[in-house]
């Protein structure tokens, strides 16, 4: 039932039928009621008058005749009554005497136990004022009027039907047709995206709908072709930009250089991103940085490309920086370059960022870092080195602010990680928890992995069946690697 409901209050035409019904059939029992009442009086009034007239025209010779003694004249008189199909009985009395002169039929009103509605008329007669008497039969009277006005009810339904015939054709025409029009046309638009103007015409009401809408469709047709036309810049600025930004990025000649093996998941959020890493080797010594700049998108993306920038002029201006004094200069350059270090600054950016430097004839290796950490796995353990709890070059950040470094050897079996908040602080599982760095830890744990490929895939793999169910929160990175060694 609750399904019949909703279909119908879904179409207009039908709710607009079903209105017209419940409206019109009540409008039609408040009128036939009170043209029931009204011809049930009209009815009573008129057989009171038809009576009335009679006995008045029959009274005085009927009593004439009762007081000559001819009651068999006077009975045959009465029996004029008998041409009335819905009368009982009829009599005469004198006022002055109950006893009844003559009845029709002969037995009397009295004796005759069927009740009725009773018609008495008054009149003069030589013996004195008589009484007349008629008795109708209400049901007769109420059967009648039944049948008439069941003869108009199936008139008014006939007639109604028709009504509702020619109005739904009306509605059909007039209103429903150029409705679905222009419904057609919404739905066209929407779904396939194909702009068609309402052919319908009129001046009416519903034909200046139409118009509004033509009108409103060619201006959108033509805000929508600028947006199209905007953003299909935009999508080609961004995707250049997006060259740009992978140009920055060290190929896999380097790489190979630099390290024993190397494998990195780089991922920006959108198109570009606000995580880069970046690599330099000089002699036996590389050193990697790994940067996760405010933001993500095109904002994130300008400020890896100063963040690049900078560390490959303080490399080229002192090659032997050491990671924390190459991290705190980074911090100070970009609070200037982004006129943070001023009063009144307009912009708060900054990043995270870590750098391992390896030196390959000694077998160490440096790590610093800021908000960012390193993890080490060497036979079956794994040990995180965590960054300093400060980020660069905000405003708040301290100038020339003082980094610690962590310095621990390396061997064949040594694996080095460095991933960005893009992959610990995302959410997921049934609870909505952040990834965290014990999941990574654990995988790293879980075997002996014969190349940092094999490593970053396990990690990738628990961390896509862990997030499966949410969207990317922020741009990605993860980067594994092992170092050179050479034996002496």
């Amino acid at each position: 039932m609750r399904n019949v409901w909703d279909f119908l209050t879904r179409r207009i035409f039908l709710k607009h039928i079903l209105a017209t019904l419940v409206i019109g059939g009540a409008l039609n029992a408040v009128v036939l009621l009170f043209y029931y009442e009204f011809k049930r009086q009209a009815q009573t009034d008129q057989v009171a008058a038809e009576m009335a007239t009679i006995a008045n025209r029959i009274a005085r010779p009927l009593a004439e005749l009762v007081m000559s003694g001819n009651q068999a004249q006077a009975q045959s008189l009465l029996a004029v009554y008998s041409g009335f199909p819905y009368l009982i009985c009829a009599e005469q009395r004198l006022e002055q005497n109950p006893e009844t002169l003559v009845s029709w039929p002969a037995i009397g009103c009295e004796k005759i136990k069927k009740t009725g509605l009773d018609i008495s008329v008054s009149v003069p007669t030589a013996a004195g004022p008589a009484v007349m008497l008629a008795r109708i039969d209400q049901e007769i009277l109420n059967r009648e009027l039944r049948t008439e006005v069941g003869v108009v009810v199936l008139l008014g339904v006939l007639g109604g039907f028709a009504l509702v015939l020619a109005g739904a054709a009306a509605f059909l025409w007039l209103i429903n047709r150029p409705l679905r029009q222009m419904l057609s046309a919404i739905e066209k638009f929407e779904l396939y995206d194909d702009p068609q103007r309402v052919t319908y015409r009129s001046e009416d009401e519903i034909g200046k709908v139409v118009q509004s809408y033509n009108s409103m469709l060619d201006r959108e047709v033509e805000r929508v072709s600028a947006i199209r036309e905007a953003h299909h810049q935009i999508v080609e600025s961004v995707n250049y930009a997006t060259r740009i930004q992978q140009s920055l990025l060290p190929t896999t000649k380097q790489c190979k250089t630099a390290f024993s093996d190397f494998a990195v998941k780089w991922e920006p959020r959108d198109l570009v991103g606000g995580d880069i890493y970046w690599l330099r080797k000089d002699g036996p010594i590389s050193t990697l940085a790994v940067i996760d700049c405010t933001g993500h998108g095109v904002p994130g993306g300008f400020m890896t490309m100063l963040a690049i920038g900078i560390l490959e002029r303080l490399y080229f201006e002192d090659g032997t920086l050491s990671p924390s004094s190459a991290l705190s200069k980074l911090s100070d350059l970009t609070r200037t370059l982004l006129n943070q270090d001023q009063s009144g600054a307009t912009s708060n950016d900054g990043m995270d960022a870590a750098i391992c430097q390896i030196d390959v004839n000694k077998g160490t290796a440096i790590f610093s870092g800021a908000h960012m950490s390193l993890l080490i796995k060497q036979g079956e353990k794994v040990e995180r080195l965590r960054g300093d709890k400060l980020s660069l070059g905000y405003m708040d950040t301290p100038k020339s602010p003082k980094l610690s470094e962590q310095n621990f050897q390396f061997d064949e079996n040594t694996f080095l990680a460095i991933a960005t908040d893009g992959l610990i602080d995302q959410l997921g599982g049934e609870k909505r928890l952040a990834f965290g760095f014990q999941r990574v830890i654990s995988t790293m744990k879980q075997g002996n992995w014969s190349s940092s490929a094999e490593l970053l895939e396990a990690i990738d793999r628990v961390f896509k069946n862990y997030t499966k169910d949410e969207n990317r929160l922020d741009d990605l990175t993860v980067i594994a690697f092992r170092p050179i060694i050479i034996n002496n």
